[in-house]
């Protein structure tokens, strides 16, 4: 084969395996959870750390046979990538919601992981065999791979928006298709026939896609439940599955007053990746007045009036309808999902009445903290985010979920656009054990001890019914007729007051009983208590999410594991924060798998002069200290460039293009003990430079159009990635003089870690906070620049060549 097609063929491969591991990711999110599809996702990346285990088991072999097994790999992979849906539905009827109860699932799991970790094991072991094989192109080969991958994540993108995610599968295997007859030395006419034979599995794949079936604990499983329920619009994009349900039997009945007397609405329903979106309520015109009304959300419009109202993470506009009733004559609504937006302004009007083409209503696609950055100078009555929890409590499925909406600095923001007798209003489902609503407490404390008001009391209220509460922060104290009103309003709705300046003992269980008072306590004692004493001895963390940490949903105190074990028993445990669990397990399973497959080839390959323990530390701290730059970078860009899916294009872009254009650049110098350490010493210190130093420079230019921001955020994501690029084939020339049979290893090492870093970063942010994980990073990457001198013999600079 051409010295020039085997670059371009690992570029293919690599642009294919990236943008599959999205595609697959998002299938596994529609079918069951983001925090299971994660999971899966990174048992299947290990397929890399086992193609390293085979090619160090079988050096000889695979180099001997380099000309037919470099495509024979990539071939396979094509294959086994257009069959994994397939393969997925096979496993019969897998939830994640059943595994710890019924032990016949860890099969089923099993074989999920054997079905998704086939594409990864054939394209690893391929982009593995080929840097062995042409060690001495490392840098042209690396680059590549980098420069193939981040080309992917592009790609990727605008699939999405053009195809179902269940067609990509068969559509990137041709990208492997392709890459296999690159690396052909000669194309002969057996090699076409076979080619042609293996395009027929993924153009089946594209025509006749299969998909994992939904879980049966997803909210829209329960709507299709309905008579007559049926999906009366279906669309996908980057954003997810977007479905729309109707059926005559779907009400929209939020908690409603035991006193109401109407016939609540019926109304089709958005599920997104089907979870609940958002009921397509309209204007709601009805003889009983708004279905609002009849819930605790009306609680600020009957304390105030709000003439100019901001509406965040609108969704399907339902208190946009409700401000519109109350005489709002300014409604700024702010909703992400850009396909949401489409949908309802151009596409199906009559859901909505014209909601969005009312003069007084104005949506903006953008995310809630931006808006708020942009609305400082334009004073609102009222502020009113989304509801927190749903009907029955949640089993923590979002306890991982980044709400940036509810974090500290995000009140703060909120504080600041409101008018001098503007609020803020959130409500909350009720749950056991409660949580929500004491965090949120805990957030407004601080906010107010911020703000130094004295009397915390008269600016917070709240009132409560059978289902739900809604809490009011307000800039102005409540006065004696507003706290009358409440009342009012509560006795004609059977709602009771919760918070109130001058509530009396016997107030706020008239109606509503609780189930343990000491929630009651527990409340008081945060808004004008000890908080601090509070929190050091609660069970679970309330304390207020910060931007650091914007896991709002995570409650779980790692250090109270036992006793929250003893109270819930084994099997109701993992309910109380599925996602968290789940997490915990993909990390032992990560680890326990990465173990083998790194001290496996080492049962034959021996440890006895070898110096392959500064191997192991050295590409272990690579895998892991690029994995959390890179993971932290994405978290912290979601709240600069607006959109989750672009956030994550445009990161893993600047970083897999810009490492490329490092990794060509390093076949340009000597891999020298003095080079090497320098790259490593330098990589350091622009990560602690950017850990403390991005966010304030980012904030300058946070008012650009996304295009401008996308820009920028590549220039300043390309000086530490093209450092961070030199770092791995530095590694693996010197290694090429040494011992050139630890080269697979090696790989095996750095994709094992880096897959291990994605979980591990995730629990180290829970607890410490993304600050914590991107100083871990340069840690990481100080250890490599002292363990890599000690890897082998410097290498000339021919060698790279």
């Amino acid at each position: 084969m051409t010295a020039a097609r085997v670059p371009l063929a690992v570029a293919f491969a690599s642009a294919a395996v990236i943008a599959f591991q999205l595609v697959l990711m998002q299938l596994l999110a529609i079918a069951q959870w983001h925090h299971f599809a994660y999971m899966v996702i990174s048992m299947a990346l290990l397929g890399f750390g086992a193609a390293g285990t085979a090619l160090a088991l079988m050096p000889d072999f695979f180099v001997r046979h380099y000309h037919v097994a470099l495509p024979a790999l990539l071939l396979a992979a094509g294959m086994a990538m257009a069959s994994t849906s397939w393969l997925v539905g096979l496993a019969g009827d897998f939830d994640a919601f059943l595994l710890f109860f019924d032990r016949g699932q860890v099969g089923l799991l099993l074989f999920y992981y054997a079905a998704c970790c086939l594409p990864f094991f054939f394209a690893g072991l391929a982009i593995t065999l080929a840097f062995y094989r042409e060690v001495t192109r490392i840098g042209t080969l690396y680059f590549a791979n980098l420069a193939g991958s981040g080309a992917g994540a592009v790609l990727v993108i605008g699939l999405l928006w053009m195809l179902p995610a269940a067609r990509l599968a068969g559509l990137l295997a041709l990208l492997l298709m392709a890459a296999a007859w690159m690396s052909q030395p000669t194309v002969r006419r057996t090699h076409a026939a076979i080619g042609a034979g293996a395009l027929l599995l993924p153009l089946l794949s594209i025509a006749w896609p299969a998909a994992p079936a939904s879980s049966e604990y997803k909210d829209i499983h329960g709507a299709l439940q309905l008579p007559g329920a049926r999906v009366t619009y279906r669309t996908s994009s980057p954003y997810g599955l977007l479905e729309a349900v109707s059926a005559d039997s779907q009400r929209f009945a939020p908690s409603l007053s035991l006193r109401f007397r109407g016939e609540p609405p019926v109304r089709d329903v958005l599920f997104n990746d089907g979870e609940y979106f958002g009921t397509l309520l309209g204007r709601d015109a009805g003889r009983t007045g708004h279905i609002l009304d009849h819930t605790t959300r009306a609680l600020p419009y009957e304390l105030r009036a709000a003439r100019s109202v901001l509406v965040l993470n609108a969704a399907t506009g339902n208190d946009v309808s409700h401000a519109l009733s109350r005489g709002a004559g300014r409604i700024d609504a702010v909703e992400p999902h850009r396909q949401v937006n489409d949908l309802l302004q151009n596409r199906r009007p009559e859901w909505i009445d014209a909601l969005y083409g009312d003069p007084a209503v104005r949506l903006h696609g953008s995310s809630a903290r931006v808006q708020l950055g942009r609305a400082a100078g334009s004073p609102y009555d009222l502020v009113v985010l989304p509801v927190i929890g749903s009907f029955g409590g949640t089993a923590g499925v979002r306890a991982l979920q980044e709400q940036y909406h509810l974090t500290l600095e995000a009140f703060r923001a909120m504080w600041a656009t409101l008018g001098k007798q503007g609020m803020i209003a959130v409500t909350v489902w009720h749950e056991d054990p409660p949580r929500a609503s004491l965090r949120l407490l805990a957030t407004w404390r601080q906010l107010l001890d911020e703000q130094a008001v004295a009397n915390r009391l008269a600016h917070v209220a709240a009132i409560r019914s059978w289902g739900t509460m809604t809490f009011l922060l307000s800039r102005a104290p409540f006065d004696r007729d507003e706290r009358e009103r409440l009342r009012t309003f509560g006795h004609a709705m059977a709602f009771d007051p919760l918070l109130l300046e001058d509530l009396g003992p016997d107030e706020r269980e008239h109606y509503n009983r609780v189930g343990d008072r000491a929630w009651f306590e527990a409340l008081d004692t945060l808004l004008a208590g000890d908080p601090e004493a509070y929190h050091e001895d609660a069970l679970l963390n309330t304390r207020p999410a910060r931007d650091d940490r914007p896991f709002f949903n995570h409650f779980i105190k790692l250090r109270n594991i036992p006793q929250l074990y003893y109270t819930y028993g084994a099997r109701q445990l993992p309910y109380l924060e599925l996602g968290f669990v789940l997490a915990g397990a993909t990390f032992v399973q990560i680890v326990l798998a990465a173990v083998l497959l790194i001290v496996l080839p080492l049962f034959r390959l021996g440890w006895a002069g070898t110096r392959r323990r500064w191997t192991l530390a050295y590409f272990a701290c690579l895998g892991i200290g690029f994995m959390f730059f890179e993971i932290v970078l994405i978290q912290k860009l979601l709240l600069y460039l607006d959109q989750p899916a672009y956030a994550a294009a445009t990161v893993l872009t600047a970083l897999l293009v810009s490492s490329g254009a490092g990794s060509w650049w390093s076949s340009r110098r000597d891999a020298s003990a003095r080079v090497l350490a320098g790259t490593g010493l330098l990589v350091a210190a622009l990560i602690v430079l950017y850990t403390f130093g991005l966010r304030p420079v980012l904030g300058l230019s946070m008012g650009w159009p996304l295009a401008a921001k996308s820009a920028a955020v590549f220039l300043l994501l390309a000086p530490p990635a093209f450092f961070m690029g030199m770092m791995f084939p530095f590694g693996l020339r010197r290694l090429s003089v040494a011992d050139a049979r630890q080269i697979p290893w090696a790989c095996a090492i750095d994709s094992c870690l880096s897959v291990s870093a994605t979980a591990l970063a995730t629990l180290v942010a829970l607890d410490a906070g993304f600050t914590s994980v991107m100083l871990a990073a340069g840690v990481a990457y100080l250890l490599a620049a002292l363990a890599g001198p000690r890897l082998g013999a410097d290498t000339p600079l021919q060698v790279g060549r």
